[in-house]
């Protein structure tokens, strides 16, 4: 197996696991932000090791950087694909009450909003669907595409693409570092 490979599924294996024991041990479980990083340093581990180990492989000063970028990706494109589908399985079944906490969060701040006639006529103005809704019928509407918004569908595919835009950049930044700094005695001036 590509030593590429082998550090996607390492990594992803690793914050697969990370995941699971903050939820064992309680933390963490309403905050995306630290195992958000986390998962990034992941990714961009993933990414520098696997292109590492590609080119002691194939031999440093050898290929151009696209082909490096190619490597690169080749760690980094599956890291995202599995995290990605764990990510789904996670806050669709293991965890679905993350997901119903920020719904509710976003419709108790929707509510009280709505207790002011000025926010519900702006809404009105913004929206024609609302001109001829109550307030009532004007919640629901607005629950149902807070639901739509925040499903595990929606972060599987936003993480899906967040994540591979992430990877791409990370590619061509550790390429670059790696042919400019860190290995620039293999390669011959262009």
């Amino acid at each position: 197996m590509r030593p590429a490979l082998k550090f996607a599924f390492l990594f992803s294996g690793g914050w697969i696991a990370l995941k699971f024991i903050f939820l064992w041990l309680g933390v963490f479980q309403e905050d995306v932000v630290k195992p958000g990083l986390v998962n990034n340093l992941f990714l961009l581990l993933a990414i520098s090791l696997g292109l590492y180990f590609e080119k002691q492989k194939e031999g440093f000063g050898v290929g151009t950087p696209l082909s490096d970028i190619k490597k690169a990706l080749t760690a980094g494109a599956p890291y995202v694909l599995i995290v990605s589908i764990f990510m789904f399985l996670y806050y669709d079944t293991v965890n679905p009450s993350f997901i119903e906490n920020r719904i509710t969060e976003r419709m108790d701040d929707i509510y009280l909003e709505m207790e002011d006639e000025a926010y519900v006529d702006t809404l009105r103005v913004h929206n024609p669907d609302f001109r001829v809704m109550s307030k009532e019928e004007i919640s629901r509407e607005i629950k149902s595409d807070t639901e739509s918004a925040l499903s595990a569908k929606t972060l599987f595919v936003f993480s899906l693409l967040g994540l591979m835009v992430m990877a791409l950049t990370y590619a061509i930044f550790v390429t670059l570092i790696f042919r400019k700094i860190l290995l620039r005695d293999f390669y011959k001036k262009e």
